[in-house]
């Protein structure tokens, strides 16, 4: 029980690290991402509203080997960056077990019970499934990668309103079912924007039950300084991970796509990653304060 975060861990790196090395090695079949082609030029994706400023993340790629499917890493910088979440969720695994061990059970985030696991697991995720569409650029490929959003965003809602509602069996009916409905529709809605108009939804909820808590628990109006440091500090972090994405799109000022400074997998990805585990130590803090 006491090193259960280290077994979800180390199983998740395995499983989604290990099948991403086997792709590689031996090649990446179906249909290449849309973003591949230029929605100006006749192409297979032409009935689709593609995104202009996309062309797969600014970041130079040889468009045949995407299209044949030859073994390889597509976009090298913006895929092997997103390894930083081995180290991401693995200090979060840390700390899981390190409340286990000395009995610091105050609340959900620190319990025995099955909902740090799965953090552990979102956090790693929402690294490692971003590699399998920098690394293919592939549709399906895309599709990992905003399921891998879609497991952790959700996560973030859900558990926000167990802190609310005490009532774990609601976290495990709604969230897989968030998480696969999400998924299906970010997969069929063939629109530029599908992906953040989903995500902004999730964030909005989130933020929702985020005030509620807040208002319930008076963690700003009592005044817990470190707590409140925290969550902001959380927001910074993927506010500033935003700007970044934005302007390091395909002929955004800081996009080069021969550099090999890549903003979108050598700063989005990493903050975003930061953004998790900050969230973390803030549930831990609030938690334990409340």
């Amino acid at each position: 029980m006491v090193y259960r975060g280290f077994v979800v861990w180390a199983i998740g790196i395995v499983v989604v690290l290990g099948a991403f090395l086997a792709f590689v090695a031996a090649g990446w079949p179906g249909t290449e991402n849309c973003c591949i082609y230029d929605p100006t030029t006749t192409n297979p994706c032409k009935d689709r509203k593609l995104d202009k400023n996309n062309a797969c993340y600014c970041e130079a790629f040889k468009a045949a080997e995407a299209k044949s499917g030859a073994p390889g890493v597509r976009q090298p910088v913006n895929t092997w960056f997103n390894l930083y979440s081995i180290l991401t969720s693995l200090l979060v695994a840390v700390f899981v077990y390190l409340d286990r061990a000395n009995g610091n059970a105050t609340s959900p985030i620190r319990s025995d019970s099955w909902l740090p696991d799965v953090y552990i697991f979102a956090v790693l995720f929402l690294g490692l499934g971003s590699m399998w569409f920098h690394g293919s650029l592939k549709a399906w490929g895309g599709t990992m990668d905003i399921l891998s959003m879609f497991v952790y965003a959700a996560f973030i809602v859900f558990y926000t309103i167990h802190r609310l509602w005490n009532a774990e069996w609601f976290f495990w009916v709604f969230y897989p079912i968030t998480v696969l409905a999400f998924t299906i529709v970010g997969s069929l809605w063939q629109w530029e924007y599908n992906s953040l108009v989903l995500i902004l939804i999730l964030v909005a909820a989130y933020l929702t039950f985020e005030v509620i808590v807040w208002v319930r628990t008076g963690t700003v109006m009592q005044g817990k300084p470190l707590t409140v440091g925290l969550w902001i500090a959380a927001v910074a972090c993927i506010i500033a991970a935003t700007i970044f994405w934005t302007l390091s799109q395909t002929g955004g000022p800081l996009c080069d796509p021969n550099s090999a400074f890549q903003p979108h997998g050598l700063l989005w990805h990493p903050l975003a990653g930061a953004m998790a585990v900050l969230l973390y130590f803030y549930w831990r803090e609030d938690e334990q304060s409340a």
